[in-house]
This record gives structure tokens, sequence and C-alpha cells, in this order.
């Protein structure tokens, strides 16, 4: 699974009106750069902490700087393991 598709299906959820500021095209790209507010940041780590199954707690926990650092730190604390993006988008909608 592409987890920039992911990412960035995830970034239009929770910033619908202006998600494609926010489109990250890298792992290596810097959450600070990409225009996300604290409320865009704690909707991002709910609606991927629940596609792969991070509990709540543990979320809170996230200290990441880098797209891939998030990838790393859901890859490290999941309980599932999200296969298709449409399908994952579909379901946290």
């Amino acid at each position: 699974m592409d987890f920039i598709q992911l990412f960035n299906g995830v970034i239009k959820l929770a910033k619908p009106v202006s998600a494609e500021d926010s489109y990250a095209t890298s792992l290596d790209d810097q959450l600070a750069d990409l225009k996300l507010d604290s409320l865009d940041t704690i909707m991002l780590a709910m609606y991927v902490g629940e596609i792969y199954g991070v509990e709540e707690d543990i979320m809170r926990e996230m200290q990441v700087t880098t797209v891939a650092d998030l990838q790393a730190f859901l890859d490290a604390n999941k309980t599932l393991t999200p296969t298709d993006v449409k399908a994952e988008l579909a379901r946290v909608k």
C-alpha cells in the first residue's frame, strides 16, 4: 500500500477545505512544512490511529517530524495492517 497516497487521503478528510496545500510528495516531507495546524494534526493522528489500530494513549505519545517518522511510528505500534487505501479511507470517513 502506498503510504503517501493514504497520508494525502487522510489529510483530505482532516482538512477538507484546503487539503491540497498540505499534501505530501515524499516520505522525507517535514510535517511542519505541510501547513497543518494543531487541529489538523489531531485529526490526522485520530484517522491514522484508527486505520492502523493504534491505541489512543499510544497515539498521544507520537513524536514525529517527517511523513516517514509517522509511517515508522504506525508500523511499530499497529494492531491492524491496512492493505487498500480506498477501503481504509471509506472505513474511517
